[in-house]
């Protein structure tokens, strides 16, 4: 019985861990500099990065869609780098629906993902000083943002 109820444990306790996200390694992504910091990200040639400063000196820097018709439905992510009062307010992340990892500059991350009201998917996670966010309409936009984030890199 005790052999049973541990091996019940084992499984439950397996079933439970966040799914891991691979970086995105797929064709036609691109090396992009974040400004003057030493962080670099791949992104596909359908987006673009933009950066964002907030009045206290936040540093932060946002992935968009290049179609300008699905730039705010689309997949998007955040990579805030100096931190003050947030910008834009930051991710809320109230009721948590579900976990993932992934690694970012060679240590794993656990991301929070939730969904808002209607329906939109959004996860955020830390690595060191670096706050990190992705939305998307779907999980698996969701988990692509992920992988796209997750090329993050330090030079």
């Amino acid at each position: 019985m005790i052999k049973f109820l541990c091996v019940l444990l084992l499984l439950f306790a397996s079933c439970n861990e966040a799914k891991l996200i691979e970086p995105a390694s797929y064709t036609g992504l691109k090396e992009v500099h974040m400004g003057k910091t030493e962080y670099s990200v791949k992104i596909p040639s359908t987006m673009f990065m933009e950066e964002a400063r907030g009045k206290e000196g936040q540093l932060g820097y946002g992935l968009w869609q290049l179609d300008s018709t699905i730039r705010f439905t689309g997949i998007s992510g955040f990579i805030e780098v100096e931190h003050g009062s947030p910008i834009g307010g930051g991710l809320h992340v109230d009721k948590i629906i579900d976990k993932a990892r992934s690694t970012v500059l060679n240590s794993v991350v656990t991301w929070k993902i939730n969904r808002t009201e209607t329906g939109y998917y959004q996860a955020n996670a830390n690595r060191s000083k670096l706050s990190l966010q992705a939305s998307a309409s779907t999980r698996e936009g969701l988990d692509s943002m992920i992988a796209i984030i997750s090329t993050l890199s330090s030079h």
